[in-house]
C-alpha cells in the first residue's frame, strides 16, 4: 500500500525522476520524489539480499549503527506504517535518554525523559524495512545490479548559440547505464551514490567546476563480534556505550547494541590506528582495560557467534557543493556524496534524512510555482549546509583534541573546545539543559538553541562531576 501523504501532488513537476543509489538516503529520496513525479526509478549497483543480512555495498553493515532521533522522526514521517513492522521484526524502541547508557564527553549521560524517540536494531534490518516500504509505493521502481556511468544533458540557449555548459545553461536530463550504454531520460536526477560518488567527475565532464573538498583524518578502526544475549537477561538499556574518557590520552572506546534475534553487536573502536584485537580473548582484554568495566562485565562469560568483523575509516570527507555558483539544472546531490562523517558518533544516516526532508520543502516550493527553478540545486545545498555543519563542526571539535588528527580545524576551535567541555559538564547536573543538549546532537534542534543566556551563564561555572565507575543504574526523574 502506498504511503504517499498527498497523492494529488504526483506528477506536478515532471513525468520521471531518477535516484542514483538505493541505500538509506536513496530510498528516502525516492519516497519524497514520488510525491512530485509520475514515476521514480532507483538505480542501485548492488543486489540487496532477500534476507536481513549485511550487503556487499555497505561494508560497515556488520557493525553498530544508530538512527538518531532527528532521523527517526523523518523516517516515521514518510513511512507511518513502518513502526509496527520494525517492532514486529525485533527492533527496540523508546526514549534514547532513558534506554541508552552512554559515557561521552567525560560524563555519563543523565537518564531522564526527553520526549525523543529512537530504534535500536541492525543496519540491515533498518534498510530492509525502509526498502520494503519504499518499493510498496506504486510509482517507485527499484532496479538492482544496475550501475550508472554518467549523466546525460541538453543545453539551453539562454546565453546564445555559442554558450557552453559551464555558463549555467546545461540541463541534466537523464543517465547512462554502465552495463548496456542505454540512456534513460528524466526530468530530475538525484545522485545519492555515497562517499565514492562520481558526481564531481561527471560535473567536470559537463564543463562545471567540481566542489572543493575537505577531509579530517582520524584513522578509526572497528572490530565487532556478534554475541547471543544471555537467556532471561535483565537489563534496563538497549545501548551501553563508552567513548574515550580523557582525550587525547585515551584512544579507545566501544559498546553493545541490542539487536533483533536476541543478539548483541559488541564493537570496539580505536582512534589513530589503536585498533582492537580480532581474537575473542584479546577483545575481552581490550574492554577490561577501559576505565569503566561495564561492557567487559556484560560479555566476559559469553562466546561469539562467529569471527570478528573489521572496518577501517581513515578520514571523513566533505564536498562543499554550497560554495558553487554554477550548477546544472535538473540535478541534486545528497547524503554521503556531500559529506561522510566520523561513524563513531552515528550521525550519517540522520544528516542524510534531514537533507531529504529539506529537499521535500524545496520541491514543495517549486510545486507551488509550477516548475523547478534554475537555481534549485544551489538553494538546496545552502539549506542542507545547516545540518552538515551541525554534525561536522560539533564532532570535529572533539576529534581535534587529538594532536595527530589531520585537517583544518573548525573556526573558533579554541572557544568551541572550551564550550563543549562546559556543556558536557552542565548536562551532567542540569536535566533541562541535558535534554536541550541531546536534542542538538540528535539533530532535533539547531546548535543555537543551547546558546541561550541562561545556559551560557550556567555553563561558564559548571564543573565536571567525579564519575562513578558505572553508569546510572536507575532512571532519574525530571
Amino acid at each position: 500500500m502506498s504511503e504517499n501523504r498527498e497523492s494529488n501532488k504526483q506528477g506536478i513537476l515532471g513525468e520521471h525522476a531518477i535516484v542514483i543509489g538505493g541505500s538509506m538516503a536513496g530510498l528516502l529520496t525516492a519516497r519524497v520524489l514520488s510525491d512530485y513525479f509520475e514515476k521514480v526509478t532507483i538505480f542501485e549497483a548492488d543486489t540487496p539480499p532477500d534476507e536481513v543480512v549485511p550487503r556487499k555495498g555497505v561494508p560497515q553493515g556488520n557493525h553498530i549503527h544508530t538512527l538518531l532521533s532527528g532521523g527517526t522522526a523523518v523516517v516515521r514521517k514518510y513511512f507511518p506504517a513502518i513502526h509496527e513492522d520494525l517492532l514486529t521484526a525485533g527492533a527496540e524502541y523508546g526514549d534514547p535518554m532513558i534506554t541508552n547508557r552512554l559515557f561521552v564527553g567525560g560524563r555519563w549521560s543523565p537518564r531522564v525523559a526527553s520526549g525523543m524517540e529512537s530504534y535500536v536494531m541492525s543496519r540491515p534490518l533498518l534498510e530492509a524495512m525502509v526498502r520494503k516500504h519504499t518499493v510498496a509505493i506504486a510509482n517507485i521502481e527499484l532496479r538492482v545490479a544496475t550501475s550508472v556511468s554518467g549523466y546525460t544533458h541538453s543545453t539551453r540557449d539562454a546565453h546564445g548559440a555559442g554558450s557552453t555548459a559551464s555558463e549555467s545553461n546545461a540541463v541534466v536530463n537523464g543517465v547512462t547505464l554502465e552495463q548496456t550504454g542505454e540512456t534513460i531520460s528524466a526530468d530530475f536526477v538525484a545522485d545519492v551514490s555515497g562517499r565514492n560518488s562520481s558526481a564531481t567527475k561527471w560535473l567536470e565532464q559537463l564543463g562545471y567546476q567540481a566542489p572543493q573538498r575537505g577531509t579530517i583524518g582520524i584513522d578509526v578502526g572497528y572490530v565487532t563480534f556478534e554475541v547471543a544475549e544471555p537467556p532471561g537477561n535483565q537489563r534496563d538499556w538497549n545501548i551501553l556505550y563508552t567513548i574515550q574518557e580523557n582525550i587525547p590520552r585515551d584512544t579507545r572506546g566501544g559498546g553493545i547494541f541490542c539487536i533483533e534475534g536476541g543478539r548483541y553487536l559488541v564493537s570496539a573502536q580505536g582512534y589513530h590506528k589503536d585498533y582492537a584485537p580480532t581474537d575473542w580473548p584479546g577483545f575481552l582484554t581490550y574492554f577490561k582495560d577501559l576505565p569503566y568495566p561495564d561492557i567487559y562485565e556484560e560479555i566476559k562469560d559469553l562466546q561469539p557467534l562467529g569471527e570478528a568483523r573489521e572496518y577501517r575509516y581513515a578520514a571523513y570527507l566533505r564536498r562543499y557543493y554550497e560554495r558553487l555558483t554554477e550548477f546544472p539544472k535538473g540535478l541534486v546531490v545528497l547524503g554521503d556524496a556531500i559529506c561522510s562523517l566520523n561513524p563513531v558518533f552515528g550521525q550519517g544516516m540522520t544528516v542524510a534524512a534531514k537533507e531529504v526532508e529539506h529537499l521535500d520543502q524545496c520541491l514543495l516550493q517549486c510545486a507551488e510555482a509550477g516548475e523547478i527553478h534554475d537555481k534549485f540545486a544551489q538553494d538546496f545545498f545552502k539549506g542542507a549546509t545547516r545540518f552538515v555543519d551541525a554534525a561536522w563542526d560539533g564532532v570535529s571539535v572533539e576529534d581535534f583534541r587529538y594532536p595527530q588528527t589531520r585537517g583544518q580545524r573548525p573556526k573558533g576551535f579554541g572557544l568551541a573546545k572550551w564550550l563543549n567541555r562546559k556543556f558536557f559538564a552542565l548536562s551532567a547536573i542540569d536535566h533541562e539543559f541535558a535534554v536541550a543538549f541531546a536534542k542538538v546532537f540528535n539533530l532535533i534542534e539547531p546548535p543555537e538553541s543551547v546558546l541561550k543566556p541562561k545556559y551560557l551563564l550556567k555553563a561558564a561555572f559548571a564543573k565536571m562531576p567525579v564519575c562513578d565507575k558505572s553508569p546510572p543504574a536507575n532512571i532519574e526523574p525530571n
